[in-house]
């Protein structure tokens, strides 16, 4: 559970899931009844009567809620709402006062359970192939070499594309990260319910991805893809993970700072929700914009999560249209978040006997929220120097649990009518591939070390995906679930995404699981041992300095 967001989570759960919580009160009541009547019978008989007896009581009780308070406050690291992880001590560029301002008790503890309870801990410790065998086929599977050179051949991911210094496009680059937005119902891509009518007639104008799939199944990790360009499976999520947070990473954000561009990141809930207040410094993103500046500005709450879409957005294009030097911008939406809020009944187009007519309606308002936006932002100078990108971060659980292409295909469109021209992508795309994507539309020609690949080179597509303890590997138009010791299940996606087919191709099958053995062992080989950027790079990888 999210601290910061532990009364929206309660009211989620009294709108949604009123008999869980009840049942949840109930066992509790059960509990502490059950509880009390143990403990009467142990010190009811020698005692009763005795005035001295519940004098003690109560001086004990208060003793031990004194010690409770003050234990789990200490706990914690204070009494903000989300408690103090190891990764919070790294929000500055050198590591090494990271390293100083850490418990090492803590920390001790921490690693120790890591290692010898939490499974998902030690994959880093699998050793499939050489190491220099793993650096050249990870290196074969990640880099293009059309469009871009090593700088380094001691660091595989340490490149740049090979563009000019004076090519580079100082384009505003505006991000919408959209709350649970799910492939299966969007009419661009094959959706037999099209419940964002805008999206897709904005998809026609814009390149399409058909085949684009969510990192992972959870907020956090689908914007650590994006800007860390760093796959979320296996715990590498920046603002969480203790490991990633002593690594070098260029992340996206700081690489266009440098370039002179404003960086911001707004989100309609309250601050510090979901983390993100500790998220956005490590992302190097310069303005965290949240609930209470927007409500000043006139937005309205929908009374669970924070500001409905609508006003969010144009609040955001309000801020764009003041800025004087290039923009970057995260805008993560909200409206499409259970409970699924509306700010009236005139959005509720789909009624009750649709399946999952809630999350439809609310995916339709988001829709909207994003139509009013761009009905405002094709009159504003801005516009036309704009690279705008709309992502979802997942999909929706409930409703897209038919196959595993449903469970991670999201929409993504990037839409710039001056600098693109409309095309339909079919090869498959993931969020780690946003961030190189970005750096090549701008003809960025300075290093970077992602684990995506633009997705207009020439190539299959490849992609890990975040799924629990397990993960699927995404190459063409397979995908393969796995597990650290064996392979599950193996999709063709585009034929027969909900059948699994392994045993009929067993070719295939052991093609995917040595693929992905080179994957994983190459993440470990990268992060892990810091081998992600040079410490002291001697070339910024520019052309004409």
């Amino acid at each position: 559970i999210e601290g910061g967001d532990l009364l929206s989570l309660v009211q989620t759960g009294m709108h949604k899931y009123i008999p869980e919580v009840l049942g949840i009160i109930l066992f509790l009541a059960a509990l502490s009844f059950l509880y009390i009547r143990l403990i009467r019978n142990i010190f009811q008989k020698p005692l009763a009567g005795t005035s001295s007896f519940f004098k003690n009581m109560v001086k004990d009780i208060s003793f031990l809620f004194a010690v409770v308070v003050i234990t789990v406050i200490m706990a914690r690291g204070g009494i903000q709402m989300k408690p103090l992880k190891v990764s919070d001590a790294y929000v500055t560029d050198a590591p090494y006062l990271g390293n100083l301002a850490l418990n090492g008790l803590y920390t001790t503890l921490k690693s120790f359970y890591g290692y010898s309870v939490n499974k998902e801990g030690l994959w880093w410790k699998i050793r499939y192939f050489p190491s220099e065998d793993t650096a050249k086929k990870g290196q074969e599977m990640i880099v293009s070499l059309e469009k871009e050179e090593i700088l380094d051949p001691a660091y595989p991911l340490y490149r740049h594309f090979k563009y000019r210094k004076e090519e580079f496009k100082p384009l505003n680059v505006v991000i919408f990260v959209m709350e649970s937005w799910s492939g299966k119902f969007i009419g661009s891509l094959g959706g037999k319910i099209d419940a964002t009518p805008f999206f897709s007639g904005l998809s026609r104008k814009g390149v399409l991805f058909r085949h684009f799939f969510a990192s992972g199944q959870r907020s956090i990790e689908g914007i650590s893809a994006i800007l860390t360009s760093i796959p979320p499976w296996g715990g590498m999520i920046l603002s969480q993970n203790p490991t990633l947070s002593q690594v070098r990473v260029r992340c996206l954000p700081s690489m266009l700072e440098e370039a002179g561009y404003q960086t911001f990141f707004i989100h309609g809930a309250k601050y510090g929700s979901m983390g993100f207040n500790s998220f956005v410094k490590h992302a190097r993103i310069t303005t965290y914009i949240s609930k209470e500046e927007i409500e000043k500005d006139g937005g309205r709450d929908d009374g669970i999560w924070g500001i409905f879409d609508e006003d969010t957005f144009l609040y955001a294009h309000k801020l764009f249209e003041v800025q004087k030097q290039p923009f970057f911008t995260i805008i993560y939406s909200l409206s499409s978040h259970t409970p699924y809020r509306l700010p009236s009944k005139d959005f509720a187009f789909y009624g009750k006997e649709i399946p999952f007519s809630d999350y439809l309606n609310s995916l339709r308002y988001s829709d909207y929220a994003l139509s009013r936006f761009f009905e405002k932002a094709r009159e504003a100078d801005y516009f036309k120097d704009t690279v705008f990108i709309i992502v979802g971060d997942h999909t929706e659980g409930r409703a897209t649990h038919n196959s595993l292409f449903t469970m991670f295909h999201i929409p993504c469109l990037i839409y710039a009518p001056y600098h693109l021209k409309p095309v339909v992508m079919q090869k498959p795309v993931t969020q780690v591939d946003l961030s190189p994507t970005i750096l090549d539309i701008l003809h960025y020609s300075k290093p970077h070390a992602s684990f995506g690949t633009s997705a207009f080179a020439k190539d299959q597509g490849l992609g890990l995906l975040s799924y629990g303890d397990f993960m699927v590997f995404v190459h063409g138009d397979w995908m393969l679930l796995s597990s650290l010791e064996n392979s599950r299940a193996l999709f063709n996606y585009r034929e027969a995404p909900a059948q699994d087919v392994a045993r009929r191709n067993l070719k295939k099958l052991g093609e995917m699981e040595s693929e992905i053995r080179y994957y994983i062992q190459f993440i470990n080989d990268m992060v892990v041992r810091n081998h992600l950027l040079p410490r002291y790079p001697a070339a910024l990888g520019e052309k004409g300095e």
